[in-house]
Order: structure tokens, then sequence, then C-alpha cells
């Protein structure tokens, strides 16, 4: 099996926004509350006002609204598929993984394995020395809380969290992600590194990467979806398309 771990061309310490979410991370039960009350959210329910912050902020990362908190085409197919919603929670974890900064750390550069929380934030620490304490603990509790309240953990295989003290998480990886969620994960490595020629030697959070999959099974899986706009040689992946058209490509 091809390594999931990787170190990102720009490197941890280049990287913003380690703890986004008031140290919440996201739970079923928030995503449940908005789809049920998307204008009342923030006062149908029993969250607290850090809560409700870190919700706001969470549906930003996760792609479910834009900046402007305009509901996304993956908030409607969360409606569409809700509760399963199994190829939108596949989505939501690429979205999460290129938008926020320790959850792109987790998957580069942890890969797949199993550790507590303590040996997490210690590794965070070592990634990114100038971060405070208090971000340090922030960012593993934001991250660790999404993994252990949404089904991206155990389900997806991101984060199998135990109820131990500390917590462990073990990363065990999706071996079939989605051929749709493996493009999406695709086109946004191209946004992120903002060229339209890849080299599959090169360091980069690629879909196999934010999935924990098999490189060559990924591949496959991509090409199969036949995508007019990506186009695969031996050793390079390239984006038929301008990049500024790229967001643009529906694929789901």
């Amino acid at each position: 099996m091809q390594s999931v771990c990787c170190r990102s061309a720009r490197g941890a310490a280049d990287r913003r926004g380690w703890a986004r979410h008031q140290h919440f991370g996201l739970r079923s039960e928030w995503l449940d509350l908005y789809l049920e009350h998307p204008h009342e959210w923030a006062s149908a329910g029993t969250l607290g006002l850090r809560q409700v912050q870190s919700l706001s902020v969470w549906l930003w990362t996760c792609g479910l609204v834009d900046r402007s908190g305009t509901e996304t085409a993956l908030m409607g197919l969360f409606r569409a598929s809700w509760p399963a919603a199994d190829l939108a929670w596949q989505l939501l974890w690429a979205n999460v993984t290129f938008r926020f900064a320790t959850a792109s750390w987790y998957v580069t550069e942890m890969g797949l394995g199993s550790w507590t929380t303590t040996e997490l934030r210690r590794a965070l620490q070592a990634a990114v020395p100038h971060l405070s304490p208090r971000n340090l603990a922030n960012g593993i509790m934001e991250l660790v809380g999404l993994l252990e309240r949404t089904p991206i953990g155990s389900v997806w295989g991101q984060g199998q969290v135990s109820a131990t003290r500390p917590r462990r998480v073990v990363r065990r990886g999706l071996a079939s992600p989605s051929p749709t969620a493996l493009a999406h994960a695709m086109r946004l490595a191209f946004m992120m590194e903002g060229r339209g020629m890849l080299s599959l030697d090169e360091s980069t959070q690629w879909p196999w990467v934010v999935y924990g999959c098999d490189r060559d099974d990924a591949l496959a899986l991509l090409s199969g979806r036949r995508e007019g706009w990506i186009r695969f040689d031996e050793d390079t992946v390239h984006c038929c398309i301008p990049l500024e058209a790229l967001a643009y490509v529906r694929l789901f």
C-alpha cells in the first residue's frame, strides 16, 4: 500500500487557522439542528453562546455555507440525503482538511496510525513550535471532537476515538472512497497549489492522503469517472480547464 503520510510543500509552520472553533468539534446533532431550523438554529436548540459561535464557523469550514452565509450545493446534498448522507460526509471531510490547518496537518503529516490526544498535541507542537499551548490544545480538541461526534471518525475511517483518558484516536483510513469525493479532493488540491499540473512524486494534499487510501486504487477510481477536466499521465495529473473555472465544475 502506498504511504498516505506526506509533507505538504507549504510546510506546517506556514499555515494559519489552527484553532477556529471555540475548542468545540462539529457534532452531528448540531448539523441536524441547522437542517431542521436553518433560520432559527441559534435560538431553537440548547446551544450556548460559544457553541453557537463554533457552529457558525464550522458551517464555513465544512463548505456548507459560503462567506456570505448562503447555503452551498453540499448543504443541499445533506438535506436530500439526511440522515445517512454518505457521500455528503465524505465531501465534508475533504473541505475540512483543506480549510482547517489542524486537520490538514493530521492527514498530511500523521498519516495512518494510533495516538493519544496527548501524543497528537506533542506532535503538533513539534511541527508548529510557535503555537501557544492554548491553540495547541484547542486545535486538537476541535479535530478530535469532530472525529468523535460525527460519522467521519468511525464510519469513514478518519479517526475512531476511544472513551479512555486520555482519549485515543485510531486512523485506519477509508479503503474505497466515493469517486465523487476523490474528484472533489483532487479539485481542491489543484486549487490549493494554484497549478494545472501536479507530479505524482511531489508532496501535496492528494485525495489518497485526505482519505487514507491506496494511491493506485484512488487513481483507478478517479480515472473511471472520465471527468473532462482532469487527465492522467504516467507520472502527472493535469487540470484541463482554467483553475478559475474549477470551483464551478458540478461534481454532485
